[in-house]
């Protein structure tokens, strides 16, 4: 059987991926990312920045 006491995630690398901040190559301004709906019904996952 398989040990209980270890966990096969990596927590402390998983924690570094989620806090760290996706910057812009232009500006350096953050990055946020929105979701929009076009008037069809379509989802798409859009990076707002600068707006260039």
């Amino acid at each position: 059987m398989a040990e209980k006491g270890k966990s096969k995630t990596d927590v402390a690398a998983r924690a570094e991926s989620k806090n760290r901040v996706n910057r812009c190559s232009f500006c350096g301004n953050k990055v946020d990312v929105v979701l929009s709906v076009s008037p069809t019904g379509k989802k798409k996952m859009k990076r707002i920045c600068c707006e260039g």
